[in-house]
């Protein structure tokens, strides 16, 4: 049995809020990494370009996150109206079935409140498969996180005096990254999960 949609978008939108808050700290983390590298002079010019990379790369996954959160929210409103709908079609359904007196009068808010049932059910698809789509690139951005750290590694090894503040800097920015990337990938499992149960079902 598939979880609800409305969980499952609350599940997501919870790791969502969790890499935004990576996101930030991977800001200023790219911040504090420029001001060194001002100070460290010439030998660390390619580092100071990389951090403009860093910060544009956490405003984009905090910009996506946001984008992603609020389709999310949307998305369990109208899961909520579906499963209300289906609830009242069942009922509606049931009168039509065993009480042939009212039968005539019930029929027509039955139909209504199907095809109604139907419309919701194909937003949630659209929704879900949405959904699907933003989450996948986001984890592009992560990919193009670990290429930044990579980077940031062998910027840092020839920093001199600064090498080691900055390794650690290059160090802090992969483990970011990958923090990022596991809270995306548990809300793209999240949703592949119930994508998949609810075609099958």
């Amino acid at each position: 049995m598939s979880a609800p949609v409305f969980v499952t978008a609350a599940g997501i939108s919870a790791e969502l809020h969790q890499a935004m808050m990576e996101a930030r700290g991977l800001a200023l983390t790219a911040k504090n990494a420029r001001a060194l590298a001002v100070r460290a002079g010439s030998r660390t010019v390619g580092f100071r370009a990389i951090t403009d990379f860093i910060e544009e790369l956490a405003s984009n996954i905090i910009s996506q996150s946001r984008t992603i959160n609020n389709h999310a929210e949307a998305l369990s409103n109208t899961a909520v109206n579906a499963w209300r709908t289906e609830q009242a079609y069942r009922r509606l359904a049931a009168i039509c079935a065993s009480d042939a007196n009212h039968k005539a009068s019930v029929e027509p808010q039955a139909q209504r409140c199907g095809q109604q049932l139907d419309e919701l059910q194909t937003e949630l698809q659209q929704g879900l498969r949405y959904l699907l789509d933003q989450l996948e690139e986001s984890r592009k951005h992560m990919r193009t996180a670990n290429l930044i750290a990579t980077s940031s590694n062998v910027e840092a090894a020839t920093a001199g005096d600064f090498r080691e503040q900055l390794q650690v800097i290059a160090d802090n920015i992969r483990a970011t990254a990958d923090r990022i990337g596991g809270h995306l990938n548990q809300a793209s499992r999240l949703l592949n999960r119930n994508h998949r149960e609810r075609q099958s079902a």
